[in-house]
């Protein structure tokens, strides 16, 4: 193996192949299409479910939904990142912010706001609204 991929960060800002077929297949995938789970990747590689999973694991020692979750994870937190920053800070009230996530949540593949908040508390140890509060007050 060239390369083995450790962690989502690391492969979400990628330009450059990693070296294994799989894995790279996988990352171009994630890269142009934006509403994806895994049955849909290997579908697209012409693959089953079952071995894709497998060989990930086996290639990054991580689980492909679990890549695959904290990929969207970081689309959402770019997207609510643009859209903070190009509202005027008076603009910036709770109801406005609540839209702003469920616009985010569904162009990132979440049925709800509610459930991409859900992901928000899995992996980053706050609701989607408080992350929002956190980089608002970063900026």
């Amino acid at each position: 193996m060239k390369h083995i991929v450790e962690n989502v960060e690391e492969m979400f800002h990628a330009k450059d192949p990693f070296g294994e077929v799989i894995v790279d297949e996988v990352l171009n995938i994630l890269r142009h299409y934006k509403l994806i789970y895994p049955e849909d990747v290997a579908l697209l590689m012409n693959v089953k479910v079952r071995d894709l999973r497998a060989a990930w694991f086996m290639l990054t020692g991580t689980r492909l939904i679990d890549v695959i979750t904290e990929w969207r994870l970081r689309q959402a937190q770019d997207a609510i990142r643009e859209r903070i920053n190009n509202l005027p800070t008076d603009k910036r009230g709770k109801q406005t912010i609540k839209k702003l996530l469920s616009e985010v949540a569904k162009r990132c593949g979440w049925r709800t706001e509610r459930v991409m908040s859900h992901v928000f508390e899995r992996y980053c140890n706050c609701s989607a609204i408080e992350w929002v509060d956190k980089v608002d007050k970063a900026l």
